[in-house]
């Protein structure tokens, strides 16, 4: 229940409680002096006047404890109130009966004065505790909508910090190499600096999402291998493995880009020769497995500890938007390092 529902709910529950306390009250008073003999015209004046002083007196209680929590040891004064307005009530329904009849027609008032007192006082109580069980809950549900929104804008921040701290890793990477191929190679490096530019460009435009399409992800990850083949020149080959229905699919924004950028760490780093990094993307179910595969040195691998910054922020970027742990899976096969994606797609 949102906070713009609290008032329509509350005043629902209000008419709601207060008319049927109106009707039973009234069914109650009527019975009671119709046992006694006491005359018909009588009866309904007496029942009609005592039922509608006891609804306007839980409208008054109402509105009067409509935000109010008694604090520890101070139930007290919730029974203090509803003695105060037992006897008002009371007295309210003997006055108005005096406009309308003589006391020798109601002398029944005197002797029915302390029945009526504990009735009353009884109906007004459950009308209190009603009152401040709906506030408690009111406060409970507003409490937790704080607490959700809260932990909602840490998680976005913390994704928001993961995304930017990625950046920066791969644009000094990008800098030092346009530096060393300043001299030896002006034009590789003035096409590798536009290159960068219109990365960072689709980066800074993706910054307010959260997920875009696979479509657009392959996109932006074009570029960025188009960088690293500056960087790396012939060695590095691709090959992307998709079939053209699953571009529709949403994907956290630049959550594969890590992946390969561990891929050409462990793949180029450390390989000599030619290294062939593939990109596989299919559909099962409600699931999009993304699977990268590159080759790797045994025993380099080995000495490298953890996997990395990259793969690391990328399992807490999917367990603070999926709340799982299980969705990004890496595994070896002889000389080739697997990282397996798996993001769910719901409707």
């Amino acid at each position: 229940m949102t906070q713009t529902q609290y008032p329509k709910s509350k005043k629902w529950l209000i008419h709601t409680s207060s008319w049927i306390i109106c009707v039973l009250y009234f069914l109650v008073v009527y019975g009671l002096l119709w046992w006694v003999k006491v005359p018909f015209e009588t009866i309904l004046y007496d029942g009609a006047i005592s039922a509608l002083v006891i609804t306007g007196t839980s409208y008054l209680i109402y509105t009067s404890l409509q935000f109010y929590l008694p604090k520890n040891k101070q139930f007290w004064k919730l029974f203090s109130f509803a003695i105060i307005f037992s006897a008002i009530s009371v007295f309210c329904t003997r006055f108005c009966l005096l406009q309308v009849f003589s006391p020798e027609q109601v002398v029944y008032l005197t002797f029915s004065m302390p029945f009526r007192f504990v009735i009353n006082f009884l109906v007004i109580t459950c009308i209190m505790i009603i009152n401040i069980f709906w506030n408690i809950q009111e406060e409970y549900e507003e409490n937790k909508e704080r607490k959700a929104q809260s932990e909602r804008m840490v998680r976005d921040a913390e994704l928001y910090n993961l995304r930017q701290q990625l950046q920066p890793h791969f644009l000094f990477n990008s800098l030092n190499s346009i530096i060393a191929l300043i001299g030896s190679k002006p034009q590789e490096a003035r096409s590798m600096t536009f290159q960068l530019s219109d990365f960072l460009r689709g980066t800074l435009r993706k910054d307010e999402k959260q997920f875009i399409l696979l479509e657009d992800e392959l996109k932006h990850l074009r570029l960025y291998l188009d960088i690293e083949k500056v960087r790396f020149g012939h060695r590095l080959k691709t090959i992307f493995d998709y079939d053209e229905s699953i571009l529709v699919s949403k994907v956290p924004v630049m959550i594969i880009q890590p992946i390969l950028e561990n891929a050409i760490k462990f793949g180029l780093y450390n390989v000599t020769g030619d290294v062939l990094i593939t990109i596989d993307a299919y559909k099962e179910e409600n699931m999009l497995f993304i699977v990268i595969t590159n080759p790797f040195d045994i025993d380099q691998f080995e000495n490298k500890s953890g996997t990395g910054f990259g793969l690391s922020s990328i399992q807490r970027r999917l367990y603070l938007l999926f709340g799982r742990t299980d969705l990004l899976i890496t595994n070896t096969d002889n000389n080739t390092f697997i990282s397996t994606l798996r993001i769910p797609q719901y409707d």
